[in-house]
């Protein structure tokens, strides 16, 4: 029994990590400490991505406000929630009712993206686990296809030499552990060689990076990088 709570300890505390590493050390300070605390070991990590340009939406989970204002096409950092049923809604500020909701089952450990892709009657949010990575020496990007419902999509390098994620359907996410360096990518329909879309990564050595395609003008993607960060935790 205490090998398996060892194990457990151990798995959590190396996905937890992964999803910390790129946040700065500033953010662990406080008033009243050197460090915030960790959280429990049942803890789950959750961000929201609003996909539908609707304006700032506030974030509610359970009924209390976790973000402000979430604006279209922007990802929050991963919410600390215990592992459990939770509701999340996005909320107009000053509304009485949610424009959409979410109940999410969410498993101690684990990393989530929810996506909110419509209006209230619209298509639900969807969510997609979020892959975790131990290799320090390395950097870890994910990369998450929400812009073209008919067409499958390909990450390449700015030459168009090499293919770094192939064949994306929509909906869908894929990771890849990389050598931690700065380079161009661009985005291009399965089959086709005119670029939808552009973006520079820049990686450190752990560091965990998303980019998300979203829909653009005129056929075209939008493309957003970040680095992966966990909310201040401050154990209330």
């Amino acid at each position: 029994m205490q090998h398996r709570q060892w194990t457990v300890w151990v798995f959590l505390t190396l996905a937890y990590s992964w999803i910390l590493a790129a946040m700065p050390a500033a953010v662990a300070q406080t008033s009243t400490g050197l460090y915030d605390p960790e959280p429990p070991v049942d803890s789950a990590y959750v961000r929201v991505l609003q996909v539908a340009d609707l304006g700032p939406m506030q974030l509610v989970v359970d009924g209390k406000t976790r973000v402000h204002a979430v604006a279209a096409h922007q990802v929050t950092d991963y919410l600390v929630l215990s592992a459990g049923m939770h509701q999340l809604a996005l909320q107009a500020p000053g509304a009485d009712t949610p424009w959409n909701t979410i109940t999410l089952d969410v498993v101690q450990g684990r990393a989530m993206t929810v996506v909110f892709v419509a209006a209230r009657g619209g298509t639900p949010p969807f969510v997609l686990t979020d892959k975790t990575g131990t290799n320090k020496l390395k950097a870890m990007i994910g990369v998450y296809q929400l812009a073209s419902q008919q067409k499958n999509l390909d990450v390449l390098t700015a030459d168009g030499k090499t293919k770094v994620f192939d064949h994306l359907t929509y909906g869908t996410s894929a990771y890849l552990a990389v050598n931690p360096i700065t380079t161009q990518l661009q985005i291009q329909s399965k089959g086709d060689a005119h670029v939808l879309g552009q973006a520079e990564v820049a990686m450190t050595q752990g560091g965990a990076y998303s980019i998300f395609i979203l829909p653009g003008k005129k056929g075209n993607v939008k493309i957003a990088v970040m680095q992966n960060k966990v909310e201040r935790y401050t154990g209330k």
